[in-house]
């Protein structure tokens, strides 16, 4: 389970970092670091948001990042959740304070970042996020921060895969290898609202303290966060998203904000902006609200909010929708735990990406450190669906005629077609407020006496974005199809409409 919670958190302290205080970090010289992109940061108040008036009806049309666009021509992502959680029996560490698993316990026999990779390509996603910390407060690579407790006594940051049975091991690095070498953008999730392993929930450190437990104040622990980052940041190559699951705090917002434009500027940031459009970076993805895949609402590349987006927003954020294999919203590896069935996957699909939203489906290694064998087999399910289904389009059209507000595809005989793929140009922004489908729908056998024939409508929608997948209630035989925007805010530009069949898919039994 995620903590999806994005308002900033206001600390008790105003405290905004400039410089690593009583935190130190030793930071090794590694073939992976990446040189600052950018002499000065980008200054946002400048830059984000971004917009142009309607030379139609003067409304706001949000314009999109070169960043954003390539990020949506992604389409899909995995999200890889193995961490100390992977050892334990629930699900995380969300919503149990106490609960710091001892990281011996982190023990994988076979571990093969290689291996991930097979399933990440054969789902078809391009690219993968790893969460290197999540709430447990367990880094997966061996963080060399050192910070002053409230006893003044410089501490090492000693939880992490330095302290486990495989002392020696970084799976940041491995992840981050195996995913250059396959061709996976790739990226890091860090839980910065919550660590049990510093006593801190929801930006917080706990003023009170059992013995034993680490004593450090909220500044302490921004500190450490930034130096955290900064190792995340700098040694792992050019990252395409960085996940802020539950956002980030006032306090924590211009230091972050700086390393990130300093270090990772190209990257997509998952909960840059809060509710009020405050963002750490122009990059903005926003979450749907929702973790079941399935949010079934129009969904809009832009606005701030979590959920299907406002066509009105000065704010270009496109929404991602993240989502689990494992049923019941487990995210961690579970012995035992049911898989969601092909055709629930399929409908996930058709609901995200086919809805102008990122699908970010979860990845679970288990304890041995490898995908389990159902699991990899229903990915692949999954991959050999969208490209089968997508990959090409139907063939038979002889004409392709886009006028102002439309695209006219025509065949040379009947054609059977059960879905029709519209994708809107971006570049200037979102403009598209409704379109239709209509058809000249024709007896299969028929193949003469066509041209009579009236326009039957289709389908019909709000939201077009970066692509839009209408599905038909059956198969339907045709000459001709046209597709009009019905309402726009400046004249639409077509990415491309494709017409396809492709029956039906039933899953295997699991």
């Amino acid at each position: 389970m995620q903590f999806k919670a994005i308002v900033m958190v206001n600390m008790l302290s105003s405290h905004l970092l400039g410089c690593f205080g009583a935190v130190t970090l030793a930071m090794a010289t590694n073939s992976h670091r990446v040189p600052s992109q950018r002499t000065t940061p980008r200054d946002l108040n400048e830059t984000y948001p971004k917009y142009r008036i309607s030379p139609l009806d003067g409304s706001i049309i949000a314009l999109p990042s070169k960043d954003q666009l390539e990020f949506q021509d992604k389409e899909m992502g995995i999200l890889i959740h193995f961490t100390i959680a992977t050892y334990i029996s629930i699900d995380g560490c969300n919503g149990v304070p106490g609960l710091v698993p001892d990281p011996h316990l982190f023990d994988p026999t076979i571990l093969n970042t290689d291996q991930w990779m097979n399933s990440i390509i054969a789902s078809g996603a391009k690219y993968a996020t790893l969460v290197a910390k999540h709430n447990c407060g367990f880094a997966t690579w061996p963080s060399a921060v050192t910070f002053e407790t409230r006893d003044n006594v410089t501490s090492p940051y000693n939880y992490t895969i330095a302290d486990s049975p495989i002392n020696g091991t970084d799976v940041v690095k491995l992840f981050s290898q195996s995913a250059e070498k396959y061709g996976v953008g790739h990226g890091f999730y860090y839980s910065t609202v919550v660590n049990n392993f510093l006593n801190v929930q929801n930006s917080l450190v706990d003023a009170t303290w059992s013995p034993g437990e680490i004593r450090i104040t909220n500044e302490t622990y921004d500190e450490i966060v930034l130096a955290q980052l900064t190792e995340l940041w700098t040694n792992y190559g050019t990252l395409t998203e960085l996940w802020f699951d539950g956002g980030y705090s006032a306090s924590q917002m211009e230091s972050i904000q700086t390393l990130l434009q300093q270090h990772q500027p190209q990257a997509c940031i998952f909960n840059s902006c809060d509710t009020n459009g405050t963002c750490l970076s122009p990059n903005a993805i926003r979450w749907i609200g929702t973790e079941s895949g399935l949010p079934n609402e129009e969904i809009w590349s832009t606005g701030v909010t979590n959920d299907g987006g406002d066509p009105t927003s000065k704010y270009f954020a496109p929404a991602e929708c993240d989502t689990t294999l494992q049923t019941e919203d487990r995210w961690f590896w579970g012995k035992g735990q049911p898989l969601r069935s092909l055709d629930e996957m399929i409908d996930v699909y058709h609901q995200t990406v086919g809805r102008n939203c990122l699908l970010e489906l979860d990845l679970a290694p288990d304890r041995s450190g490898l995908i389990p064998a159902r699991h990899a087999a229903r990915y692949k399910e999954l991959g050999d669906f969208i490209q089968s289904c997508y990959d090409s389009s139907i063939v038979q059209q002889v004409a392709n005629i886009t006028t102002e507000s439309g695209v006219a595809l025509a065949f040379d005989y009947p054609t059977s077609i059960d879905r029709i793929v519209i994708m809107e140009d971006q570049t200037n922004g979102q403009v598209i407020r409704a379109y239709e489908v209509y058809a000249k729908i024709v007896d299969k056998e028929e193949m003469n006496g066509t041209l009579d024939v009236p326009w039957s409508f289709v389908s019909s929608g709000s939201s077009v974005g970066h692509k839009r997948i209408d599905l038909f209630k059956e198969a339907i035989t045709v000459t001709d199809v046209i597709v009009n925007a019905t309402r726009y805010v400046d004249v639409p530009k077509w990415r491309s409409v494709t017409v396809h069949i492709c029956g039906n898919w039933t899953s295997s039994t699991v």
